[in-house]
């Protein structure tokens, strides 16, 4: 994403956090368990919500 970078280069809080984006991407076990525990708790949350009260 070369565009994306020379894009966000001339915002400081742009460039900031697309350079935290492209480090956390480069960890694939790390984005698949954050994606999962989102999922997880937005699942879980859902159920708890039909709990009745």
């Amino acid at each position: 994403m070369p565009a994306a970078r020379q894009a966000a280069a001339e915002h400081d809080h742009l460039a900031g956090s697309y350079a935290e984006a492209a480090t956390a991407a480069a960890d694939p076990v790390a984005v698949r368990d954050a994606t999962f525990t989102y999922g997880l708790d937005v699942v879980l949350d859902a159920l708890e919500m039909r709990l009745p009260r």
